[in-house]
C-alpha cells in the first residue's frame, strides 16, 4: 500500500472531495466523508464558535405546517426569497439551531443595534434596531421579534442559515439631543432626558456660535443663559 505521505496534496478542496474515517454512529465502520457533509454538520450544530452570534434557519411555513426548532419565519408566509430591507416582524424559536436557549441574552439587546447576516454569504446582511422580543399568547416555543431596518444588502433565502449578532448596546450608543429655541429668549430651558450632564454647543439663528452659561439642574434638565434674547439651536452630546 502506498504511504499517505506519498499522495499528492489537493490544493483545491471541493464539497464532494472525500476522506476516510470511522462512523461512531455505525459502530466505528469505515466510511467516506465529504467537506460538504462536514460544513452541514457545523451549520446545524453551531460547531464553530461565533462570538455574540446566534444561528437560525430561515423556514418558510405554509398553512398547516409546523414551525421548525431553531428557525425564524414570518407570521404569514411571504416567500422563499425576501429582501432583507423588508424585515420588520419575525417569529423566532426559543432555541438556536444548536439547541441553545438565548432569551435573556437577546432581550438584553432590546433598543440596541443588531445584525442579521447569512452564514454562507457575508454580502447578505442587515442592520436593525431590535424593538422587541415578545411572548406570543398561547405559544410556548416561539417569540415575536420586532425590528426597524437601518441598512443592508441582499435577501434571505429559504433553508439558509443566518447569524443574529449584537453590534451596539443602547447604553453604548453616543447619546445626543438637539434643542430648538424658536422664540428669542435670554434663558433657554432644556429637557433632554439623556440621563447625564452633556456637553452643550449653541448656534444662533444668525449662524454664529452663541456664548452662553450652562447650568445643570439634574441629569435630564439644564438652562442656557445668553447675553441677550436669541433664538437658535443647542446641540447636546
Amino acid at each position: 500500500m502506498t504511504k499517505i505521505k506519498k499522495y499528492i496534496i489537493d490544493a483545491e478542496v471541493t464539497g464532494q472531495d472525500k476522506w476516510i474515517g470511522s462512523d461512531s454512529a455505525a459502530g466505528g465502520r469505515t466510511k467516506n466523508f465529504t467537506p460538504s457533509g462536514l460544513a452541514d454538520y457545523y451549520n446545524k450544530g453551531e460547531g464553530i464558535d461565533q462570538a455574540n452570534s446566534l444561528k437560525f434557519l430561515y423556514d418558510t411555513v405554509d398553512v398547516g405546517d409546523e414551525r421548525k426548532p431553531g428557525s425564524f419565519s414570518f407570521l404569514t408566509e411571504v416567500g422563499a426569497t425576501v429582501p432583507i430591507s423588508s424585515l420588520s416582524s419575525l417569529i423566532f424559536h426559543y432555541r438556536t439551531v444548536g439547541g441553545n436557549e438565548y432569551l435573556p441574552y437577546i432581550r438584553s439587546m432590546i433598543e440596541s443595534t443588531i445584525m442579521i447576516q447569512s452564514a454562507e454569504d457575508p454580502a447578505v446582511f442587515g442592520y436593525f434596531t431590535l424593538d422587541g422580543f415578545d411572548d406570543i399568547v398561547g405559544e410556548k416555543y416561539f417569540k415575536t421579534c420586532s425590528l426597524t431596518y437601518i441598512s443592508g444588502s441582499g435577501s434571505i433565502s429559504e433553508d439558509d442559515y443566518y447569524f443574529v449578532s449584537l453590534l451596539q448596546l443602547k447604553s453604548d450608543a453616543d447619546k445626543h439631543y438637539t434643542h430648538n429655541q424658536n422664540n428669542a429668549a435670554a434663558t433657554w430651558n432644556v429637557t433632554h432626558n439623556l440621563n447625564k450632564h452633556p456637553s452643550v454647543s449653541v448656534v444662533l439663528s444668525t449662524g454664529q456660535q452663541g456664548i452662553a452659561d450652562v447650568q445643570y439642574i439634574n441629569n435630564n434638565e439644564l438652562t442656557i443663559t445668553l447675553l441677550s434674547a436669541q433664538s437658535g439651536k443647542a446641540y447636546l452630546n
